[in-house]
């Protein structure tokens, strides 16, 4: 399968922390994570962040990688999967720069400290009666 997708490089490695995992971040031309349930994937958040573009299974919930254009959010599956993989690495590394650019902007406008903060401060104030429902804030 590897070679039918033209893949040369494609290894599984043992957990990396810090410096390391920046690097193989740095490193990397996309990320990929095939999950039966996450329920929020800190790891697609770092990719992201590392302006990677993402192909991730519908297991964790990540629709914004299509709706943001950063990446492939895929049914489970060997043959979703391996489609996403040709789409990606068939793409020119300028266009997955591009997507990629696209992720970590959208990290950065809606996932920093700063973002979250002021989110939390909004529902703070409307829980105390200061202000009306923060768009975060979802009711059924």
């Amino acid at each position: 399968m590897k070679a039918d997708l033209g893949l040369a490089n494609v290894s599984i490695e043992a957990a990396a922390f810090g410096e390391a995992k920046t690097r193989i971040y740095e490193e990397a031309d996309l990320f990929l994570l095939p999950t039966l349930n996450e329920n929020f994937a800190m790891t697609v958040a770092e990719a992201l962040s590392h302006a990677l573009p993402v192909i991730s299974t519908k297991g964790a919930p990540w629709e914004g990688l299509a709706t943001h254009g950063c990446g492939w959010w895929i049914e489970h599956g060997p043959g979703p999967m391996a489609e996403a993989l040709s789409t990606a690495m068939s793409l020119s590394d300028p266009e997955r720069s591009v997507m990629g650019a696209r992720g970590r902007a959208w990290m950065i406008r809606d996932f920093t400290w700063r973002r979250v903060a002021a989110d939390m401060l909004a529902v703070y104030r409307w829980l105390g009666g200061d202000g009306s429902r923060p768009a975060s804030i979802s009711i059924d």
